[in-house]
């Protein structure tokens, strides 16, 4: 199962300040205790110590997880988001490692050995944790520094309309376009809403107001919105004045979090992965008092082991749940407070979705969120059988992270890779047809997560693509004609 690593096993990292203890022994961690006699060792003198790369950790127990390395930087370089404390580059060996001291007085070694260069810009080796000088974890890596694709330019097809920073530190998280505005939640900064209606003028109407909660996603219900939170489950905004959104009330039972929402007439489906792992089916009817219908556990799914619900999309009597390891499920939802599984397609991970017909033929797109991860087209026509009939990939190091669909055309942000506009009016072979890529290794706030880049999309019909970038803000996109 793949999973990350300041969460993985039982240790919990504290995210502040490391520090080298000598007075703690690191032997297991330090580079001489690592053998790499079987290495390539002379191809490591041709690396390129600088930039931001992805990793790929694969642990000897069959786990692992994807993250970020920062070689080189104006504050120093990262592992996995901790400080450096120890860095080597000699003609045969690469070594890099980030001491963290966790709540318990323990000091905790993250530790990068290279074993061979394939290139300047690819590397594989070793991969250790240590916990007060003992070996916690180890496992293989491999290594790639993001630059832009060698056959590309900045963009192609698209034109970048317009572009505004959030603010320092703010870091946007989902994105919902409707009437002319554009509302951004923020995490724990809460929302911001732009006036979109001439989108080369774009300007802040309201926002951000930080709070103690957590804010994930945001829908429009007339004038009021809807949002998904990490503490109070749902809460509720009057936003019929732009420039001053009231809070009206929090639901709190039940007390969960939700991480996505989807509105479907008046019926309103919140994902929610923790603690339990379900998907909430509210009546919105009477739209300040949402009546809870139904608390979904989709059939078969194991919560516990992972398989929990992160992406909704409902469309006429089917409700469709992004599911991670356990794929994608379609449910009937013809009577919501009693929704029942129609099918599922497990042999992906599954993190976002989008969702709709072309040439007649009813879709589901995936994305997964992860090293290797792509694009997946699903056949829904018969649930109880879904096919995977095309893919759309770009390289492995780089993660799909949102979707729209608009017409026979597929809009990706896919993090580092920036925007994708992919044709898919021939489902079995989606075909890139234009491209912008927003990523650049200089933006503050680079090289600290695999998950940077371009992170939210939306795609309302009035002839521009509006998207969020993690360091770069609120952007907008128009198509152009082709030459």
């Amino acid at each position: 199962m793949r999973r990350l690593f300041v969460l993985s096993s039982t240790l919990v990292l504290a995210l502040g300040c490391g520090k080298d203890g000598d007075s703690k022994n690191k032997a297991e961690c330090h580079l001489a205790a690592i053998n790499l006699s079987s290495c390539q060792r002379s191809s490591l003198a041709a690396l390129q110590p600088a930039g931001v790369w992805n990793v790929n950790v694969e642990l000897n127990d069959g786990s692992g997880s994807a993250g970020a390395l920062r070689l080189s930087g104006a504050d120093g370089a990262k592992v996995l988001g901790f400080t450096v404390t120890e860095q080597q580059h000699t003609e045969d060996s690469y070594y890099l490692a980030a001491d963290v001291v966790d709540p318990f007085e323990r000091t905790v070694r993250y530790a990068f050995a290279g074993c061979e260069a394939s290139s300047p810009s690819r590397m594989k080796g070793t991969f250790r944790r240590c916990v007060d000088g003992e070996l916690d974890l180890q496992g293989t890596f491999e290594a790639a520094r993001l630059q832009r694709k060698a056959d590309e330019v900045e963009g192609s097809g698209v034109e970048l309309v317009r572009e505004i920073h959030l603010g320092e530190e703010l870091v946007p998280k989902e994105l919902t376009v409707v009437g002319g505005r554009a509302y951004v939640t923020l995490g724990k900064d809460g929302f911001a809403i732009y006036d979109v209606s001439v989108p080369s003028e774009t300007r802040k109407l309201s926002g951000p107001k930080p709070s103690s909660d957590v804010y994930n996603d945001l829908v429009v219900h007339g004038t009021l919105a809807y949002v998904a939170s990490q503490k109070s489950g749902l809460v509720i905004y009057d936003v019929a004045d732009p420039e001053k959104p009231v809070v009206l009330r929090s639901l709190t039972d039940p007390s969960v979090e939700v991480g996505s929402l989807t509105l479907n007439g008046n019926l309103l489906f919140a994902a929610s992965p923790a603690p339990n792992g379900e998907v909430l089916v509210f009546d919105v009817t009477t739209p300040l008092q949402p009546k809870l219908l139904k608390r979904y556990f989709i059939e078969g799914a194991e919560p516990l082991s992972g398989e929990v619900p992160f992406d909704v999309v409902s469309v006429g009597n089917r409700l469709y749940v992004s599911n991670w390891t356990f794929g994608v499920t379609v449910s009937d939802i013809t009577t919501p407070s009693a929704p029942k599984l129609l099918g599922r397609f497990g042999g992906i991970s599954s993190r976002s979705l989008a969702v709709g017909s072309v040439n007649e033929r009813p879709l589901v797109f995936s994305g997964g969120e992860d090293w290797g991860s792509f694009v997946s087209v699903l056949d829904v026509s018969n649930p109880a059988s879904t096919l995977q009939v095309g893919e759309f990939r770009v390289r492995p190091e780089v993660s799909v992270r949102a979707m729209a669909l608009s017409g026979t055309k597929l809009y990706v942000a896919h993090y580092q890779d920036g925007l994708r506009v992919v044709d898919v009016s021939n489902p079995g072979v989606p075909r890139q047809v234009a491209y912008f890529n927003t990523y650049r290794e200089t933006d503050a706030g680079r090289g600290l997560s695999f998950f940077e880049g371009l992170n939210a999309i939306a795609v309302p019909g009035d002839g521009y693509i509006y998207t969020t970038e993690s360091s770069r803000g609120l952007l907008i996109f128009r198509e152009t004609p082709a030459p």
